[in-house]
């Protein structure tokens, strides 16, 4: 373990806006909001509508300090501006 303060997990899913979306855009995105505070971002799963064929990413977000335990709060605001930024600059088309 990085800390041996206890990790908030946050999942954060949406649909994608294109063939142009890149993984490592929201990778990139997640970290640059984040900082420190995410440990681990992971892809947990991908769906393919069956009718609209509109795919979907879920990723979990891994948060944790490595100096003292982090509030729901703190990691609450941290999320909610990633959700945001990837709808703003990723264009993708949130399902939270």
């Amino acid at each position: 373990p990085l800390s041996r303060y206890p990790p908030l997990i946050n999942d954060i899913s949406f649909w994608l806006p294109s063939e142009t979306y890149s993984k490592n855009d929201f990778y990139d995105l997640a970290r640059t909001i984040g900082g420190d505070l995410i440990e681990k971002v992971v892809l947990v799963d991908e769906f393919t509508h069956p009718k609209s064929k509109k795919v979907s990413h879920c990723y979990r977000i891994i948060y944790r300090h490595p100096e003292r335990t982090l509030t729901q709060d703190e990691v609450h605001r941290i999320h909610q501006a990633i959700e945001e930024s990837a709808v703003r600059e990723l264009g993708v088309e949130g399902r939270f």
